[in-house]
């Protein structure tokens, strides 16, 4: 592992200089000793080919179109379509197989109890609201498939599911913060997209619990990780020998193809992954969510990364509950169509309301300390103006006050 220092990553995330965002750092401290800060070094434009690419339309979703006549205001329930894999009870989507979600959970508490006429209308407009959402989102190309869709991501979401937050004994969760904290930096530098980036921490955390890996050799996993996402979700790719540089050429470029190799035989040649994100703003867009509702939820997402406690969740038990916390800390005046919006949303299963608050207190915790923490690249990354400086939100300094608003 490279042995030079942390330094100030603040110039590589800063979104308005777009010069100094190309500096980069190239090492990752040893993470076992005391660490400074980072340092901005000059980074040679041959050896990175890095390609700026612009921000596609899915990730700037269209939510604020006029509702449908059938709003309705108030806690809305799943009923059956008859897939063999899901049983639909008291209103919820829930794996057969594997019992993970507990207890049917809604954001919203309201009953339709005695409207059983409002009742019969909500699979249909849920349905329709679900396949408007996959649409404007851009994750499908023809609407007649979009529900299945949808429900292949609610079964795939607990496949490679961890059993536990454990990590192998010489690692700890310190340790892997740093990492994903490098790992932000070099992916915000190299303008990959933001599935690019849950899908390599996803990678990372299988790979941490299937292959042998030393401290030493923790930094070339991470950026493995990454560059096998890349290659999965991204056009362009950066070079290799441009990643080694990124590691101030601690490793070689045969040691990079190598772990390449054994990361992929213990994965099983499998890296298909349904990001958190994609069910975060599949629930923000069928809810009707604000813009800045949409950045706050992704912020705190995104800091689940660093959280250790938070990979043997669901992604959507951890979409619901950034979602949940945003509403609770923005506390933005709500119609009665954006009520009844975030109703509809809510009939989408989260997990149990237990997980949920689980969840909600590693989030607020996380949150509340952001701007104090050596890793803060994604608290820097949020700050800008793009992103509305959600992560500078006064309602996320107070620590008591984020936990107040998770019971």
């Amino acid at each position: 592992m490279a042995r030079a220092g942390f330094c100030d990553s603040k110039p590589l995330l800063d979104l308005h200089k777009a010069v100094e965002r190309r500096a980069l750092i190239r090492t990752l401290p040893t993470v076992i000793g005391t660490t400074d800060c980072w340092q901005p070094v000059e980074v040679s434009e041959s050896k990175l080919v890095p390609v700026k690419r612009e921000q596609e339309s899915r990730w700037v979703p269209e939510l604020f179109s006029i509702y449908t006549d059938r709003m309705l205001s108030a806690k809305m329930s799943f009923m059956g379509f008859g897939d063999d894999t899901w049983t639909f009870s008291s209103g919820s989507v829930i794996p057969a197989k594997d019992g993970f979600l507990e207890e049917p959970l809604r954001l919203y508490p309201r009953s339709l109890q005695g409207f059983h006429g409002l009742q019969s209308l909500v699979p249909g407009l849920l349905r329709h609201e679900v396949e408007l959402a996959l649409e404007k989102l851009d994750l499908i190309w023809d609407r007649t498939f979009a529900w299945e869709m949808f429900l292949d991501m609610m079964r795939s979401q607990t496949l490679h599911t961890l059993p536990n937050a454990e990590l192998p004994r010489h690692f700890t969760d310190a340790t892997r913060a740093v990492l994903v904290d490098w790992l932000v930096q070099v992916h915000e530098m190299l303008h990959f997209q933001d599935e690019t980036l849950y899908l390599a921490i996803h990678l990372l955390n299988r790979s941490l619990r299937l292959i042998k890996v030393t401290t030493a050799n923790l930094q070339l996993l991470g950026i493995v990780c990454l560059f096998l996402a890349a290659k999965k979700e991204e056009s362009l790719l950066p070079e290799v020998s441009g990643l080694c540089y990124l590691m101030d050429h601690a490793y070689t470029k045969h040691q990079l193809l190598r772990m390449e190799r054994k990361v992929l035989t213990g994965l099983k040649f499998n890296l298909s992954y349904c990001p958190p994100l994609h069910f975060l703003l599949l629930l923000a867009s069928v809810a009707r969510c604000s813009a800045q509702m949409v950045w706050m939820s992704r912020y705190l997402l995104e800091l689940s990364l660093l959280e250790g406690q938070c990979v043997a969740f669901l992604p959507m038990q951890l979409a619901g509950a950034a979602l949940y916390l945003a509403r609770r800390v923005l506390q933005e005046p709500q119609t009665p169509e954006g009520e009844a919006a975030w109703c509809l949303a809510s009939g989408i299963h989260a997990g149990s309301e237990t997980v949920l608050l689980r969840i909600m207190q590693i989030l607020a915790g996380a949150a509340a300390r952001a701007h104090t923490r050596e890793t803060c690249a994604t608290f820097i990354k949020f700050s800008s103006r793009e992103t509305m400086h959600v992560s500078r939100h006064p309602g996320l300094n107070n620590t008591s006050t984020l936990l107040a608003a998770c019971t």
